[in-house]
């Protein structure tokens, strides 16, 4: 399995611009079908390059005139030196990052799971809520990273343009905190929508320096207290005062009112 922001850090890292060796640098990050993959994705695309520089070559060539020689030598051996290279040549070349950022993307498109850009937004709006230990300005932080360096790099288009705007991560942000905060800052006036996520966020870190919380305390049982015992009835049909009474046909009924005299 290969992550392809794993692999962008390395390369930064390791100042690995040139084509070849990020090619090199994947056969030893990546493994299994990730690599089988990626392989496979980057010849087909070495391949369409190499066929698109030969044909551009070969319409230099037909559309010569055949007036000037040298002319005719140069675009002969410019298509002679098209039709050299191999795939792997076309890869050291200067459109060999696209080739492998695409058979990147290509292979995170197969990888992850589907319509995965629709389940993060939805997991950031709706699940996201920010922990009790962890700071306003910190949780805001993890929002932001996931939002820039972590979206951008999802299918379907690979690019800062499907990222969330600061109204949807203010909005995330209103999502995760206590309402008590949301209650403080329309109380005060504040309308979250019309700042940046830092604006707000440092509204909210304010509420969150005043509040006198401690995480570790224990809440206590209260003790039941004692009250009455509950009154408890007699079985059969006898009441609690130990009078008799038919269960069918009430307290006063003849069949204990019309007793012998003894």
């Amino acid at each position: 399995m290969v992550h392809e922001r794993g692999t962008s850090i390395c390369w930064t890292q390791l100042n690995s611009n040139n084509r070849q060796l990020r090619y090199q640098m994947i056969q030893q990050f990546a493994a299994g079908s990730a690599l089988s993959g990626f392989n496979h994705n980057a010849q087909v695309l070495a391949a369409s390059a190499r066929a698109a520089l030969i044909a551009t070559a070969q319409a230099a060539v037909n559309a010569d005139d055949g007036t000037n020689a040298a002319r005719r030598n140069g675009l002969t051996a410019q298509l002679a030196a098209m039709q050299a290279p191999t795939n792997e040549t076309v890869l050291a070349q200067n459109g060999g990052l696209n080739i492998i950022t695409t058979a990147l993307n290509g292979l995170m498109t197969i990888l992850l799971p589907n319509k995965i850009l629709q389940r993060v937004k939805r997991y950031l709006r709706r699940e996201a809520r920010k922990l009790v230990d962890v700071p306003v300005r910190e949780y805001l932080m993890h929002i932001i990273r996931i939002n820039t360096q972590e979206i951008p790099r999802l299918p379907p288009n690979f690019n800062n343009a499907q990222s969330l705007h600061d109204d949807e991560v203010i909005d995330i942000l209103l999502f995760g905190v206590p309402k008590s905060w949301k209650r403080e800052m329309d109380r005060q006036g504040v309308d979250p929508l019309a700042c940046t996520p830092c604006e707000a966020a440092a509204f909210m870190e304010r509420n969150e320096m005043s509040e006198d919380f401690d995480s570790d305390k224990k809440t206590t049982k209260v003790a039941p207290g004692k009250g009455k015992k509950k009154a408890s009835y007699a079985k059969g049909n006898s009441d609690a005062d130990g009078s008799k009474h038919c269960m069918l046909h009430g307290e006063w009924c003849a069949h204990f009112l019309l007793r012998p005299i003894e």
